[in-house]
C-alpha cells in the first residue's frame, strides 16, 4: 500500500507513544470548553507539581484565561510555561506556581491526539496535538510523500488555523510541518506567512538514536520527554531586534554544543579536586550562530547557578557588531553590565570581598593587555570555581601575554572558546595554537559544525570566486611580506603595530597608486553597474588600508551616485594622515553626526534602505556582520588564512534571490585560498570544506554535470517534439514527485550558476540546452505547481528565468495559457480519462479560486484533497472524475447565485472577507 496522509498520521503517533507520550482519543476529551485546555489533566497536574498551594491554583489558571491571541499573551504564556505563575494569597504573599517540573519528567502529563475538533470563527481538527499538563504545546500538521509542495501546504495549513482558531495559538509554542520523509519545526508567534524561521532538525543528541529517517531523527532530537522540556524551557526565546519581538528556537548544532558545554560544567563542578576539565572549543562554521550558543550557556549557567558569573570575553572590534546584539536582545538573559575600563573590571573581582560580583558580564580582550592589566588591576585574581568565560573569536587573541593575563586573573574558571577558524601555526618564533588553549590533552573539539554542514543545512550558500587582473602588482612580493607580517598583529600595542606596519608599506603604497586606484573603481563601477545594481543585492570593497578607502570613494563618487557607496572604518581626531582627517570633517558636515554614529548608521542602512548599495571598509566588518544582501566583495586588500576566510565568509548569507556569494579578487589570492582551505581540510580530517569556494573552472564544469544529470532524468524523452500529446507525456512525467522534486532542484542551481556574474560569457556553448529545460520548467511551473504556500516565489523564480533568457538568449519562454473548464470540456475527460488535462484543469481551479476564496470558502480544500488523490493514483479513475464533476457544479452553483445576487454585494463581501 502506498504511504498516505492516513499512514504517516499513524505512524507518528505510534513514535510519541514509543517515546513515552499517553495517545487519548479526541472523543475521551472535552471539546467544548472555551479555553483550549484539557481541565481536569492541567487541575490534577498542577496539584501535582505544587503540592500545599492547591488553593491558589484557580487564580493561576484564571491568568491562563486572561491572555490574548497576540504576539504580547504568546509571549506571556511562554514566561509562564519557564518560570510559573506569580498568584498573590489573602495575606498578600507571593506564591509561584509552577505549569511544568522541568528536574522530573515524569512528573508532567505528556498527551498526544489527533483529528482533535478546535472552536474558533470556524472549527477545525488539527492532525496532531501534544498537550503538556493538560495545556496545547505543539500543532503537528502531516501530508503525503508523493505529492508535490506537500510541506509547503501543512505550513499553509498551520498558518491558516492560527487565523481561523487563532485562541489555540496563545498556547502554541511550535509547530511540526512533515510527510512522514521530511520535517520542519519552527516557533509560533502569530508571524506573518513566510516569516517563521523553519529548520530542519538532524541529531538526536544526547539520546545516541540512529535513523535514516530524517523525520524520526527530528521527532527523537525534539520531542522525546527527556529532550522536550528542555528545549523548551532553555532554548524557545523572545529576542528583541531592532524595534521588534521574535521568537527563536535553537538549531540542532547549537542545542548539541550548549549542552555539551552545560555537562561539562556541571561535570566539573562535581568532580574531584583537580580532575575536572575545564575547557573546550566550539568550533562552528561563520552564519551557525556561534553567539547564540554563548547565549543559550549563559542563560542555563545563570539558571542553574544564581550566584555565578558569565564573562563574554569579545575583541573590541566586534564590540559593536550585529552578532553580540543577537546575544543581548534575548529576554531572560538580561545583561549586568558591559565593562568599560580596567579599573571597573578591578572593581568587579574585588565585590563583595573578593568573591567577585555575580551576573554576565561583556569584556573586551584587551583590558588583560600587558601594559596595563598589572598596572591598574594589579593582578587581581578571582578564584571562584563558578565562573563561566566565553571567548568570541577565540582564534585571534587567546596568545602571549595578553592570554595569560586573562587566564591567571580567573584561574578556578571554566573557559570556552569560540570560532569558525581555529589556527596552528609558528611564525618567526611567535606560536598561536587554539587548539592547544581550549583543548584538553587527546580532544581536537568539544564540538563541531563544518563549513559543508552549514551548507548543506541551509545556513549559508557556496561562494564562487573570480580574479581580476586589474592590478600590476608583483604577487610574490604580496605574498612573501604580508604572510610574514600583516597576520602578527593581532593582540600587539598599537607602537608594535606601527613598526610592522612600516614593514608592509610598500604594498600598501602600491595599491594606492593613482594608476592603481583608477583601475580597481572603474572595474568596480563597470561590475556592479552591469551584474549588480538590477539584482537588489549590494557589495562590499575592500580596500588595503585607511587611506585607500577614501581615495576609493573619491573616485568612485565620479562613476556612480555618492549616495550609493560609504565607508565604515574607524577614525580619530588625531590623524596623521590629511586624506583621512579631511573625509572626517566632510563626513561630519554632511551627514550631521558624530563620524562613528554615521559608520553605525550607513551599517544598518545597508540591510533595510536602498542606500548605500556598496561598503568599502578595510578592517570593520570584515567580521562579525551579517548581512543576507551583501552579495560581492570586491577584494583589494592582501588576507590570508583565518582572516581570509572570515572575510569572504562575509558573502555566504542566504537570501531569497542569493545562490551563491561572489568574490572579485584584485590580489590574487586563490593560491593561498586554496592552500588555507587544504589546511582546515587536514585539521578537520577532510570533512567538511570541499565546494566551499568555486572557480570560474570548477563553475562550468558544475553547469554541465548538472546539465547532462538533469536530461537524464527524463530518459528518452524527445524534446524536439512540441505536439500536444508529447506535451501531456512531459506533464505525466513531471507528475512523478520524485522526478520533479529533482529537476526543479538541479533547474534551481543551473539557473543560480548562470545569473553568476560575468557566467554567460563563458557558459554560452551550454544555452540552447539549458533553454529546452526551461521550456519544462515553464510546464512544470504552470501546471502542476499546486499548493505550494509561496506560489509568489515560485513566479518570481520563474520570471528570473525568462528574464535571464529574454535578455540573454532572445528567447521567450513557452507559456500554455488557460482554457474552458465546461460541459463539453469534462464529457471528453469522462471518455479521454486524460491524465494531463485533469491536472491542468485542478491547477487552473485552484489558481482562480484562491484569488476570489470570498466567493468559493469552502472548495478550495476540495481542489486541493482531489489534485491530491489525482497525483498518487497517477490516472483519472471513476472516483476522481465525479469529484471534479462535482466541483464544477459547485463552481456554477456559486457564480449562478453571485451573479443574481448582483455585482455590489459580491464586492462588498470580496471587501470584508479580507477585514
Amino acid at each position: 500500500m502506498m504511504f498516505s496522509e492516513d499512514s504517516s498520521e499513524s505512524w507518528i503517533l505510534r513514535k510519541f507513544q514509543e517515546m513515552g507520550w499517553t495517545y487519548v482519543s479526541p472523543e475521551d476529551i472535552d471539546n467544548e470548553s472555551k479555553d483550549y485546555f484539557i481541565r481536569d489533566i492541567l487541575l490534577s497536574s498542577l496539584r501535582n507539581i505544587n503540592a500545599g498551594n492547591e488553593i491558589l491554583i484557580d487564580n493561576a489558571i484564571s491568568k491562563l484565561g486572561e491572555l490574548t491571541p497576540s504576539k504580547e499573551g504568546n509571549a506571556k504564556f511562554l514566561d509562564y510555561f519557564k518560570h510559573g505563575i506569580d498568584v498573590v494569597d489573602e495575606n498578600r504573599h507571593i506564591h509561584t506556581i509552577k505549569l511544568v517540573d522541568v528536574t522530573d519528567v515524569n512528573k508532567n502529563s505528556l498527551i498526544v491526539t489527533n483529528q482533535f475538533i478546535v472552536h474558533g470563527r470556524a472549527n477545525k481538527r488539527p492532525d496532531i496535538l501534544l498537550f503538556v499538563n493538560g495545556i496545547p504545546i505543539v500543532i503537528v500538521e502531516n501530508k503525503n510523500p508523493y505529492n508535490m509542495g506537500n510541506l509547503e501546504m501543512a505550513y499553509n495549513q498551520i498558518k491558516g488555523y492560527e487565523k481561523s482558531i487563532l485562541g489555540l495559538f496563545t498556547f502554541l509554542q511550535l509547530g511540526m510541518i512533515n510527510n512522514g520523509v521530511k520535517g520542519e519545526i519552527f516557533p509560533l508567534f502569530f508571524n506573518e506567512k513566510g516569516d517563521d524561521l523553519r529548520a530542519k532538525w538532524k541529531s538526536t543528541y544526547p539520546l545516541g538514536i540512529d535513523s535514516e529517517n530524517e523525520v524520526e531523527i527530528l521527532l527523537y532530537g525534539v520531542f522525546h520527554p527527556d529532550n522536550f522540556l528542555n528545549i523548551l524551557g532553555n532554548y524557545v526565546h523572545i529576542r528583541k531586534k531592532g524595534d521588534r519581538n521574535e521568537k527563536i528556537i535553537a538549531r540542532y548544532m547549537q542545542f548539541r554544543a550548549t549542552e555539551k558545554i552545560i555537562k561539562r560544567i556541571m561535570d566539573g563542578l562535581n568532580a574531584p579536586p583537580g580532575k575536572a576539565v575545564k575547557t573546550g572549543l566550539i568550533w562552528h562554521w561563520q552564519g551557525s550562530g556561534k553567539t547564540l550558543i554563548m547565549g543559550y550557556t549563559a542563560y542555563q549557567v545563570r539558571q542553574r547557578l544564581p550566584q555565578s558569573t558569565v564573562l563574554v570575553v569579545v575583541d573590541r572590534r566586534d564590540l559593536d557588531n550585529q552578532a553580540l546584539a543577537s546575544f543581548t536582545g534575548i529576554q531572560g538573559l538580561e545583561l549586568t553590565e558591559s565593562i568599560d575600563s580596567i579599573s571597573r573590571l578591578a572593581e568587579i573581582i574585588d565585590y563583595n570581598d573578593g568573591k567577585g560580583k555575580p551576573g554576565i558580564f561583556i569584556v573586551t580582550v584587551q583590558k588583560f593587555s600587558p601594559d596595563s592589566f598589572k598596572s591598574i588591576a594589579g593582578g587581581r585574581s578571582l578564584n571562584r570555581e563558578d565562573i563561566v568565560c566565553l571567548v568570541d573569536e577565540s582564534h585571534r587573541t587567546q596568545y602571549g601575554l595578553m592570554a595569560a593575563n586573562f587566564r591567571n586573573a580567573f584561574p578556578n574558571a571554566f573557559v570556552f572558546g569560540f570560532t569558525g577558524t581555529p589556527v596552528r601555526k609558528n611564525t618567526g618564533g611567535k606560536i598561536r595554537n587554539t587548539f592547544a588553549e581550549f583543548c584538553p590533552p587527546g580532544e581536537l573539539y568539544l564540538d563541531r559544525y563544518s563549513m559543508k554542514d552549514a551548507q548543506d543545512d541551509g545556513f549559508t550558500v557556496p561562494i564562487a570566486y573570480e580574479y581580476n587582473g586589474a592590478v600590476p602588482v608583483v604577487k610574490d612580493l604580496i605574498l612573501k611580506e604580508a604572510l610574514e607580517h600583516d597576520e602578527e598583529t593581532e593582540g600587539l600595542t598599537d607602537a608594535e603595530k606601527e613598526i610592522l606596519n612600516r614593514k608592509i608599506s610598500v604594498i600598501k603604497e602600491a595599491f594606492k597608486t593613482e594608476s592603481n586606484i583608477e583601475a580597481i573603481v572603474e572595474d568596480v563601477a563597470r561590475h556592479f553597474r552591469n551584474e549588480v545594481e538590477d539584482s537588489g543585492l549590494k557589495a562590499m570593497l575592500v580596500a588595503v588600508d585607511r587611506e585607500a578607502c577614501v581615495l576609493y570613494k573619491r573616485k568612485l563618487d565620479r562613476l556612480l551616485p555618492p549616495e550609493s557607496s560609504e565607508i565604515v572604518m574607524t577614525f580619530s581626531y588625531n590623524e596623521a594622515s590629511s586624506i583621512i582627517s579631511d573625509y572626517r570633517e566632510e563626513l561630519e558636515k554632511r551627514t550631521g553626526k558624530e563620524a562613528k554614529k554615521a559608520c553605525k548608521e550607513f551599517t544598518e542602512q545597508f540591510d533595510y534602505s536602498e542606500n548605500p548599495k556598496i561598503l568599502i571598509v578595510t578592517d570593520m566588518l570584515l567580521t562579525g556582520f551579517d548581512s543576507p544582501k551583501l552579495w560581492v566583495m570586491y577584494l583589494a586588500k592582501p588576507l590570508f588564512e583565518e582572516r581570509l576566510l572570515q572575510a569572504i565568509g562575509r558573502t555566504d548569507r542566504p537570501f531569497s534571490t542569493k545562490d551563491y556569494g561572489y568574490i572579485v579578487d584584485y590580489v590574487y589570492l586563490l593560491d593561498t585560498l586554496n592552500k588555507t582551505l587544504k589546511k582546515y581540510e587536514g585539521l578537520s580530517s577532510g570533512e567538511g570544506v570541499k565546494g566551499i569556494v568555486i572557480s570560474r573552472e570548477e563553475t562550468k564544469r558544475e553547469f554541465l554535470e548538472l546539465l547532462n544529470q538533469t536530461y537524464a532524468l527524463f530518459g528518452n524523452f524527445d524534446f524536439s517534439d512540441g505536439s500536444h500529446e508529447n506535451l501531456d507525456r512531459l506533464i505525466k512525467l513531471l507528475s512523478d514527485s520524485e522526478l520533479s522534486e529533482r529537476f526543479e532542484k538541479n533547474f534551481r542551481k543551473l539557473t543560480a550558476i548562470l545569473n553568476l556574474p560575468r557566467a554567460k560569457t563563458y557558459l554560452m556553448a551550454y544555452v540552447e540546452k539549458y533553454k529546452t529545460l526551461a521550456k519544462a520548467y515553464g510546464v512544470y511551473v504552470n501546471n502542476l505547481k499546486l499548493g505550494n504556500i509561496d506560489e509568489q516565489k515560485v513566479s518570481e523564480a520563474y520570471e528570473r528565468v525568462k528574464k535571464i533568457i529574454s535578455e540573454n538568449f532572445f528567447l521567450d519562454v513557452e507559456n500554455r495559457g488557460g482554457f474552458t473548464i465546461d460541459r463539453s470540456y469534462l464529457d471528453s475527460l469522462g471518455k479521454t480519462k486524460d491524465y494531463a488535462s485533469a491536472l491542468r484543469a485542478l491547477n487552473q481551479w485552484h489558481t482562480e479560486i484562491s484569488n476570489r476564496r470570498f466567493r468559493y470558502p469552502d472548495l478550495l480544500e476540495r481542489i486541493v484533497n482531489a489534485y491530491q488523490k489525482l497525483m498518487t493514483a497517477k490516472e483519472v479513475n471513476e472516483g476522481i472524475l465525479r469529484e471534479i464533476k462535482a466541483i464544477k457544479e459547485n463552481v456554477d452553483a456559486i457564480d449562478a447565485a453571485s451573479a443574481s445576487e448582483g455585482e455590489t454585494m459580491a464586492a462588498f463581501k470580496e471587501a470584508i472577507s479580507s477585514v
